[in-house]
């Protein structure tokens, strides 16, 4: 595989665990940081091309290179800002905004069930394996309550919020398949709904930087609403999952502040209450 390493100019686009350069006419590189797996980049460009060929708003996946030997990958570069870029320039557009990822999220969810892309379920097990905040005790419960839950068979994107999205002249596209998994609907519901809301501590959110209470109040209310006919016909699961979904996350030991995912999972509904 050629090694592209020289041709890297300044990035445009920095996230958690990527850069994103420009890599010639109609094109941009996602380079991994030097923590990401190996096998993650070619795991992304297979979830993205399974979505798109479903009819979601993906990007095309143009290759796989090396960047100082490992993988990377080459999308089509899709010009517009992020939906998060609009709305700092334009926070008063957030109940706005707020609707259109609700409208791309029920899109997502029923585009239909992509090929070689795993489920949801497994990769929460797996997550809540490594919660450090849990003992064996408070671990064995929250294996009982995905067991109790029902599996789904939906595409999720697993990390949408707008940050992910981009506001081209062809309509929004939606970047960062790597999370995409098969299963329930609200499931992928609850996880943007923990990520867009605001906290009541206050502390910055990762995929929300320099948002306001005010903002993300209106963002988050205006997406929920959009997807009522999603989480409109949940029966008692929906705050179960919500606090699975909140367990999961405080294994990859993004927030700043991970006390409001513990409340979240401390008050999950008991046994009892479970549908």
């Amino acid at each position: 595989m050629p090694q592209f390493s020289d041709q890297l100019g300044a990035p445009f686009a920095t996230g958690r665990t990527s850069k994103v350069y420009d890599f010639g006419p109609g094109a941009v590189v996602k380079v991994p940081g030097p923590d990401v797996p190996a096998a993650w980049p070619a795991q992304e460009a297979r979830h993205t091309d399974a979505v798109r060929a479903l009819g979601a708003p993906a990007p095309s996946v143009l290759d796989l290179v090396q960047i100082d030997g490992r993988d990377a990958i080459v999308f089509e570069r899709v010009d517009g800002p992020s939906m998060w870029e609009v709305l700092r320039a334009s926070p008063d557009r957030a109940s706005e905004l707020g609707s259109e990822l609700g409208r791309i999220h029920l899109a997502i969810l029923g585009a239909g069930v992509p090929l070689g892309v795993g489920g949801l379920v497994d990769r929460i097990a797996l997550n809540l394996e490594q919660v450090t905040h849990f003992d064996d005790v408070e671990r064995s419960q929250s294996f009982a309550c995905l067991a109790s839950l029902p599996r789904g068979a939906a595409l999720l994107h697993g990390d949408l919020h707008p940050g992910n999205v981009l506001m081209s002249t062809r309509g929004p596209v939606v970047i960062d398949w790597f999370d995409a998994a098969v299963g329930h609907p609200v499931a992928d519901v609850m996880r943007s709904s923990l990520l867009l809301r605001p906290f009541d501590r206050g502390a910055e959110r990762p995929h929300t930087p320099g948002g306001s209470v005010e903002m993300l109040t209106a963002l988050h209310g205006a997406y929920l609403a959009a997807m009522e006919p999603i989480v409109g016909v949940a029966d008692t699961s929906l705050a179960t999952w919500e606090a699975v979904v909140a367990a999961s996350r405080l294994a990859e030991g993004a927030e700043v502040d991970e006390q409001p995912l513990l409340a979240i999972w401390r008050h999950r509904p008991m046994p009892a209450t479970i549908g």
